[in-house]
């Protein structure tokens, strides 16, 4: 799955791989990923196609969502929010560090099932540009760098703006996620009717519904969210 990852990671990237893997930190051939780290990802396996808990049997859907299904039409997910993959997310977001963004995207295009339609086009998340200019990129831009590559999607950063630079989402409630989001984003005119929302993690959902909502409204017919992780996303 990995042998092909060098070919996917921005050039800016071959100079900070030091031939260490990214969570063992021990030396691999392999670009990013040990063979071994590789084989222990906590990757999900069958799992409910809009909220991500795992399933038993030949069911798709988990019975919460039939009852309360989420706006998106279909979530695609690596694992839930646990080691090791939270100590890579941390330093994408918090640390400087965008290297494992390449290895993200490529597994998110590795992984996604060949039974759903492609999207038209990506839309990362937007970040207020203050907070993109201190962080130096916007970590869902990096991680569908690969995926555009890998499975011939474009990435359009420019349809979806923050306008307002919000509180940081994390350790908020639920409520005040929502509250903190009202007027956030604004979209452009556009012709899509099939779109894929990309974030790092969806936790509540608060976000990434509050973009779908938008997009709905300005005519799409299909949005799909994309992440990393997922947290709960019920009962909060």
């Amino acid at each position: 799955m990995f042998a092909m990852l060098r070919q996917f990671m921005p050039s800016r990237f071959h100079s900070a791989w030091q031939g260490i893997c990214l969570f063992c930190r021990q030396p691999t051939a392999q670009p990013l990923l040990c063979h071994y780290c590789a084989e222990e990802l906590p990757l999900l396996d069958h799992h409910c196609r809009l909220c991500g808990t795992p399933l038993a049997g030949g069911n798709d859907i988990c019975g919460h969502c039939l009852l309360q299904p989420p706006e998106w039409d279909f979530l695609h997910i690596l694992a839930d929010f646990e080691f090791p993959l939270t100590g890579l997310i941390h330093q994408l977001k918090y640390q400087h560090k965008p290297l494992p963004a390449a290895l993200f995207g490529k597994m998110l295009a590795e992984l996604y099932p060949a039974e759903e339609p492609k999207p038209e086009v990506i839309l990362p998340v937007p970040l207020h540009w203050r907070r993109q200019w201190s962080r130096g990129y916007n970590q869902a831009q990096e991680i569908a760098r690969p995926i555009t590559k890998q499975l011939n999607i474009p990435c359009n950063n420019r349809l979806l703006t923050r306008t307002r630079a919000t509180k940081v989402q994390a350790g908020l409630s639920r409520e005040l996620r929502q509250t903190n989001l009202n007027n956030a984003f604004i979209i452009k005119p556009h012709t899509y009717r099939h779109v894929a929302v990309l974030d790092d993690v969806v936790t509540t959902g608060v976000t990434v519904t509050a973009l779908v909502r938008l997009l709905k409204e300005s005519g799409c017919q299909r949005v799909d969210v994309w992440a990393i992780c997922r947290t709960q996303l019920r009962g909060e």
